[in-house]
């Protein structure tokens, strides 16, 4: 925002920079100019007051003068447009977007430039606020959230159809008008192709958009952004509306807590997938499949197991740590071994259930404030016998079901920024490839560089490259220190490798976990002491109680003792793409 050499600096470029920052660099966080300080300054309009504002500009009411009408008034940041380049890419795209001539689409009335070269928008007025201050982080009825669905649907159809991929699809940049209709706003990342050009807000290489609902595409550089994308933040925002929490990479069903239909479970789930293809078609399809369910009462999600003595119901919490859930939901796993039944069984008593959401941020960082959750169903009893067989649930007794308490979520710590091969590396070749852990294809076991409580939760996401045995993590747990491991022993099993002396062959304490390499897995490890459980590509797996058992790992890793927390590969090049972990409270 400087002024070239040798001309006068126009009055405004003061102003702005004051309150915007430099073209050079914008502050931590900026001050938007006082509304009387901008008064005048636009043509044809009275900026009135300061609306609100955020990291893409400031948004002001203003009154349109010769119509009388109120209208928004939103400014972007300097360094927006810093370039003719930029300035001629937001022209094109404000061209384009002003061509949506949509009932559910925000109005555009006029864009430019202030004489410094501050780029402007002025749209309608929207008297309601945003959508997010109408949901107010409460759940909301099914017959509202399908006609609050519709309306957005149809106006990303609307923009899909012209070449037009939002990007920034979220509550905050959906405004509501007088009447309670809903307006989709804020195209500012949005990507346009079309009308023989592209258009974007963004830069080469540069990731944009608000990571609660960014689509796995969003997140790698150069990948294809498509309305799919969209449809992604769509499926997130449903579930907003529904259970009145945002799904962080861990989430409770919304039947599971709330009374909407079980079928609208896997809709979203659908819309959610990590595969784009997966995904509902178009928005159109997704709300009119949401208007299909909407009205279909709950049916009873408990599932008993043949067998006369025992009973599962559907886990009450599904765990997963993925940037969104998967596609579909598998059903329980079942076990073709029969599972043991206790001999003088332990009976661990109900614990309050965990969900494991991640920061919002790809990066290690400060922590997260915990966050008070709504109340979630109680996690059902586990039966567990000598050895630490797999966790076996039991209803609760009608009418004996205890309140939920209110779950906090705890922040996560990310690893991976810390991991020096050179330093850590116990056994196999280990090397970085950008911000990613790579192990080669000989024996690889590294040590983490972290310390880790008696109670804590682990989270790892990896693909498997090559080969075809196990990939597992080093836990020490307060019965010894040992190995889980997936797809173990040429056996397609995954589980604690080795309990009292014997191997998960022996011991039979397994499930199946049979890897295909080039898939990306997700694994999260609960420690409670002597109790490990784990979840699975967002599947609770297993539990196993130690308590009196001895942990340990096999001889054959070479590794000694005092590992720690860690990672290991039996020759199988592995990619570890994300590694995170945090500390619990005492139970």
């Amino acid at each position: 925002m400087s002024a070239e050499p040798g001309k006068p600096r126009d009055p405004t470029a003061d102003l702005l920079a004051r309150g915007l920052g430099s073209a050079g660099a914008r502050p931590a966080a900026w001050q938007a100019p006082d509304a009387a300080l901008l008064a005048d300054l636009f043509p044809g309009l009275r900026v009135i007051s300061l609306a609100g504002r955020g990291g893409m500009g400031a948004v002001y009411l203003a009154e349109q003068t010769r119509l009388g009408r109120p209208v928004a008034v939103k400014i972007l940041p300097p360094e927006a447009a810093p370039d003719p380049m930029a300035r001629e890419r937001f022209e094109r795209e404000a061209r384009v977007l002003s061509g949506l001539n949509h009932p559910h689409v925000l109005q555009i009335f006029d864009f430019g430039a202030l004489p410094d070269g501050t780029l402007y928008l002025v749209t309608e007025w929207a008297e309601g606020g945003d959508f997010a201050q109408l949901l107010g982080g409460k759940p909301q009825p099914m017959a509202l959230v399908q006609d609050w669905v519709a309306q957005i649907a149809s106006a990303l159809d609307a923009a899909h159809a012209r070449g037009i991929v939002h990007r920034d699809l979220k509550p905050a940049n959906v405004l509501v008008r007088a009447d309670g209709r809903l307006a989709l706003a804020d195209f500012g990342l949005a990507h346009a192709q079309g009308q023989g050009f592209t258009t974007s807000l963004t830069m080469t290489g540069m990731i944009f958009g608000t990571f609660d609902y960014m689509s796995p595409e969003q997140m790698t550089p150069g990948a294809p952004v498509t309305p799919l994308t969209d449809i992604y933040a769509l499926g997130v925002m449903s579930y907003q509306m529904i259970t009145g929490r945002v799904p962080k990479g861990a989430y409770t069903r919304p039947s599971r807590f709330t009374d909407a239909p079980v079928a609208v479970d896997a809709l979203i789930d659908a819309a959610m997938s990590n595969d784009a293809e997966l995904r509902p078609g178009k928005a159109g399809d997704f709300a009119r499949k949401m208007s299909a369910i909407a009205g279909v009462k709950p049916k009873s999600k408990r599932v008993w197991i043949a067998g006369g003595a025992l009973a599962a119901a559907a886990g009450a919490v599904v765990v997963a740590w993925t940037l969104r859930p998967e596609a579909t939901v598998k059903p329980p796993v079942a076990r073709s071994e029969p599972v043991p039944v206790a001999v003088a069984a332990a009976v661990v008593a109900p614990s309050p259930p965990v969900e494991v959401a991640m920061p919002a941020s790809p990066e290690p960082g400060p922590a997260v404030a915990p966050v008070e959750m709504a109340p979630v169903e109680p996690e059902p009893a586990l039966v567990v016998a000598p050895m630490g067989p797999p966790v076996v649930t039991a209803p609760a007794p009608a009418g004996k079901t205890p309140a939920a308490k209110p779950v906090e979520q705890v922040p996560w710590t990310w690893v991976l920024g810390e991991v020096r091969p050179a330093e850590h590396a116990l056994r196999g070749t280990w090397s970085m490839r950008g911000k990613e852990l790579v192990a080669g294809s000989d024996i690889c076991v590294l040590r983490l560089p972290v310390h880790v409580a008696e109670n804590y939760d682990v989270a790892v996401e990896f693909t498997r490259t090559g080969g075809r045995n196990s990939i597992g993590v080093f836990l020490p747990t307060r019965s010894g220190e040992g190995v889980f491991e997936l797809d173990a022993w040429d056996r397609g099993i995954g589980g604690l490798q080795r309990i009292n002396g014997e191997d998960m062959r022996d011991h039979g304490q397994y499930f199946p976990a049979k890897l295909t390499n080039g898939e990306k897995q997700k694994v999260v490890l609960q420690v409670r002491g002597s109790r490990v459980s784990v979840t699975w590509n967002g599947e609770p797996r297993m539990t196993w109680d130690l308590t009196g058992h001895r942990f340990d790992s096999t001889a054959l890793w070479e590794t000694g003792t005092g590992i720690g927390l860690g990672l290991c590969a039996w020759r199988s090049p592995t990619v570890f793409h994300r590694i995170a972990y945090r500390t619990m409270p005492a139970e």
